[in-house]
C-alpha cells in the first residue's frame, strides 16, 4: 500500500518548508516550453519505495534514475513505473541526503530506456529569473499512467547550507517530488523536492539544482556501468571513468570533421586549450552577429590558449565558403553535411555555444547571443 504523506527532511535545510512526495498541477494550456517538457514524458517515471510515492527522471539509457532522497529514504529497493505503465524493480545505488538526491538503477529491460538531456542551472549558462520553467511528474491525485506538467516562472536561486536550489512558481502537489524541473529547451535543470506553505507571492516550489547532482552522476561512466557506491555515499570512487555526454559537467564528445581546406580537424587535438564550439547556420538569426563578437574575442586571446570551432550542419562546402567570406570569419569553420556532430551535441536552437575547458570538460552551454556579446563571451572564458 502506498501512503501519500509528507516526508520529513533535516530541519537545517528548509526550516518551515513542507516536504512533499512530489506533485504538480495538470495544465491544459500549451506553449513551446510545455511542448518541450512533454517530450520528456518517456523519461519521467513513478517511484514506489516502501510506503512512499514519488517521481524521477531517467538520465542514462541503461536505466539510471535521479530522484529526491526523501522519496526513497532508507529503502534499498524501489519500483519504477514508466510512462504507459510498464513497471520494473530498481536498486537504490547512492543517496545524498544534504542535497535531497538519490540515484536508482532500473533492473531488467533491454538497457535502451528513453533518457532526458541534462542542462545547467548556472546563471553563467544563461538561466535567469523570469525564465519559464516546467515541472513533470506523477501527482497522486491524477491517477493516470502518464505524467502531467505545470508551467511557471523562475523566481530565485536560493542557497541553503551551501546547496543551490531553484525557486519557481510552477505548482506541485503530493506525488511528484523527484520529478524534473525543465527549461524551455527541454533540458532538466533541477530535481523537485519541496514546497513552502507560507509564501504569498506564488514562488512556492523548490528544486535542487541539477549541477548539485554531479557527484551522483559521476557514478555513471561512459558505458553506463556504476562503479559501486553504497547507498548513503555520494562520492564517486577514484576509478570512475569520466562520463561523456553533451551536458555541462561531462567530458565533451570528440569528433573529427574535414575543414574547408580538406584538412581533418579533431576536437581531441586541442587538449590544453580552451575551445569555444559553436553551432551556427548560414541563415540563422543572430549567427552573423555572434561571429563578429567571437572575432573580437579570438583576436584578443593567444592561439595557445583558445581555439574556436564553428560547425554548420546540413550544408555543403560551397555554401559554407560563401557564408565564411560574407561574414569575414577568420577561425575554423567545419561543414557537417550529414549532421553527425549535431547529433552528438543536440543543440536546441541556433546559435549555440559550448565552452570546453583545457581538460576537455564541457563547462558552459548557451543559446542565442550572450549579454554584452564580446565582453560577455570573454567573461565566460575567464571563468573557466
Amino acid at each position: 500500500m502506498i501512503a501519500n504523506k509528507l516526508i520529513s527532511k533535516p530541519a537545517m535545510l528548509f526550516g518551515l518548508v513542507a516536504l512533499i512526495c512530489g506533485g504538480l498541477a495538470v495544465s491544459c494550456s500549451t506553449s513551446p516550453c510545455l511542448d518541450n517538457a512533454r517530450r520528456l514524458y518517456p523519461a519521467v517515471v513513478r517511484i514506489e519505495a516502501g510506503d512512499k510515492l514519488g517521481s524521477g527522471v531517467i538520465v542514462h539509457k541503461s536505466g539510471y534514475v535521479l530522484t529526491s532522497w526523501h522519496v526513497v529514504g532508507a529503502e534499498k529497493t524501489a519500483y519504477v513505473t514508466l510512462n504507459g505503465g510498464m513497471a520494473y524493480p530498481g536498486s537504490v545505488l547512492a543517496t545524498d541526503q544534504a542535497r535531497d538526491l538519490a540515484l536508482i538503477q532500473i533492473a531488467g529491460g533491454k538497457g535502451e530506456f528513453a533518457c532526458a538531456n541534462l542542462g545547467s542551472a548556472a546563471e553563467s549558462d544563461g538561466l535567469q529569473t523570469g525564465d519559464s520553467v516546467a515541472i513533470a511528474g506523477y501527482p497522486a491525485y491524477a491517477g493516470t499512467g502518464s505524467p502531467t506538467v505545470s508551467q511557471g516562472l523562475l523566481c530565485a536561486f536560493p542557497a541553503m547550507v551551501a546547496v543551490r536550489f531553484i525557486q519557481s512558481s510552477a505548482q506541485v502537489y503530493p506525488g511528484s517530488s523527484g520529478g524534473p524541473m525543465i527549461n524551455c529547451f527541454g533540458e532538466v535543470i533541477g530535481i523537485v523536492n519541496s514546497k513552502y506553505t507560507n509564501i504569498g507571492d506564488g514562488c512556492t516550489t523548490f528544486a535542487t539544482a541539477i549541477d548539485e547532482a554531479s557527484a551522483l552522476m559521476k557514478l555513471v561512466d561512459g558505458t553506463g556501468n556504476v562503479a559501486g557506491s553504497p547507498a548513503g555515499a555520494a562520492t564517486a570512487p577514484r576509478s570512475v571513468v569520466p562520463r561523456i555526454c553533451p551536458n555541462v559537467g561531462c567530458v565533451a564528445p570528440v569528433f573529427t570533421l574535414a575543414g574547408l581546406d580538406g584538412r581533418q580537424v579533431s576536437l581531441g587535438s586541442f587538449k590544453g586549450r580552451k575551445v569555444l564550439l559553436v553551432f551556427a547556420g548560414i541563415s540563422c538569426p543572430g549567427c552573423s552577429q555572434l561571429m563578429q563578437c567571437i572575432s573580437q574575442v579570438y583576436d584578443a586571446w593567444p592561439r595557445d590558449q583558445l581555439e574556436v570551432l564553428v560547425v554548420i550542419s546540413g550544408e555543403g562546402d560551397n555554401s559554407v565558403r560563401e557564408w565564411v567570406a560574407a561574414n569575414g570569419v577568420k577561425f575554423e569553420v567545419l561543414p557537417d553535411p550529414t549532421g553527425q556532430v549535431a547529433s552528438l551535441y543536440k543543440p536546441a536552437s541556433l546559435p549555440a555555444m559550448y565552452l570546453i575547458n583545457t581538460y576537455g570538460e564541457l563547462k558552459i552551454k548557451r543559446y542565442g547571443l550572450p549579454d554584452n556579446c564580446a565582453a560577455g563571451i570573454d567573461t565566460l572564458l575567464k571563468l573557466y
